[in-house]
């Protein structure tokens, strides 16, 4: 079932033009990554699927009654906040109302590496940070998860455990991914961005070719199942064969 269309989206800033007629939708259950290189469009679009930015022109058109969560590219948060209030004041609860929220949120935060719950949010990485936007996202129930370049500033521990966790829940999940290997692992199809247009779209497999990746990319490239049978892509310098 479809839970959302986008039709025809365009969106520019002055002269500049992020995107040109985008057009999709997004099935019900599916993960799906948007790939391509940077300022190409990726996070405007995220947002506009958000509701947080409207096209210049285009529509979208989301299912009756759909709860949408967005995790942002650089969130924040208020600095003298502990981590637990900061997932509180970010789902609006209050710790009395709040007891199993605050059970799942220690779990999710263990799970991907933070164990000092009355830490200050001062005191975060970037990754850190991105890591409890995450667990904000993940908290309270939803229909589709827009998630901004999920894995950045995350080591690759934190990358496969947290894309597992957002795996796991069984929602829709539409996410900007940077990294071509992750992207193959945990998405069941991908749209390719280029110039604000999307220019190619299906499963990793019929997307992710040596032909596709230089065109994007500009880098040579061998795509390859490995022996547990996960699509992986290997990078060259132009002068290796």
């Amino acid at each position: 079932m479809n839970i959302l269309t986008a039709d025809n989206i365009t969106k520019a800033y002055g002269e500049r033009r992020l995107l040109d007629g985008a057009s999709f939708f997004l099935q019900e259950g599916e993960k799906v990554g948007i790939i391509g290189i940077n300022g190409t469009g990726k996070s405007t679009l995220l947002k506009i699927l958000a509701g947080m930015e409207e096209p210049d022109e285009g529509k979208v058109i989301r299912a009756q009654g759909m709860v949408v969560r967005f995790l942002p590219q650089h969130p924040s948060f208020r600095p003298e906040d502990t981590l637990i209030e900061a997932l509180l004041r970010e789902n609006g609860k209050t710790e009395e109302e709040a007891t199993d929220l605050i059970t799942d949120a220690k779990n999710m935060m263990t799970r991907l590496g933070i164990t000092d719950f009355n830490e200050t949010c001062g005191h975060l990485s970037g990754g850190q940070k991105k890591r409890l936007a995450l667990i904000s996202v993940l908290l309270t129930p939803s229909d589709l998860l827009i998630l901004d370049e999920p894995t950045n500033h995350l080591d690759i521990t934190y990358q496969l455990e947290l894309m597992d966790i957002v795996q796991g829940l069984g929602r829709t999940v539409v996410a900007a991914i940077h990294d071509l290997n992750i992207a193959a692992m945990y998405c069941t199809r991908l749209f390719v961005m280029e110039k604000g247009q999307l220019v190619a779209s299906g499963t990793p497999e019929e997307v992710l070719t040596p032909e596709l990746i230089r065109q994007i990319y500009g880098v040579k490239a061998k795509v390859f199942r490995d022996e547990a049978g996960i699509l992986r892509i290997q990078y060259y310098p132009e002068g290796r064969k």
